[in-house]
């Protein structure tokens, strides 16, 4: 079998973070998906489910200053 060439990537739903991805490789991979005969000659359409992060952020550490000692 030859290295898998992705040839396109469609999202077909999307519903909060969860997205439902086609995708076309070009070659016979019986183990990614279903193989049919298209543009490029013989390619194998895979259909996965992937979550995305909705948000990103960054959590910056808190500054603590150093502790004063009480005078006794």
């Amino acid at each position: 079998m030859s290295e898998p060439e992705l040839l396109h990537e469609k999202a077909i739903a999307q519903r909060g973070s969860l997205k439902r991805v086609r995708r076309w490789w070009k070659g016979v991979h019986p183990d990614k998906g279903v193989i049919t005969k298209g543009w490029t000659g013989w390619e194998t359409v895979e259909e996965s489910e992937r979550f995305s992060p909705m948000h990103t952020f960054m959590v910056a550490r808190p500054y603590y200053p150093a502790p004063i000692s009480k005078i006794r």
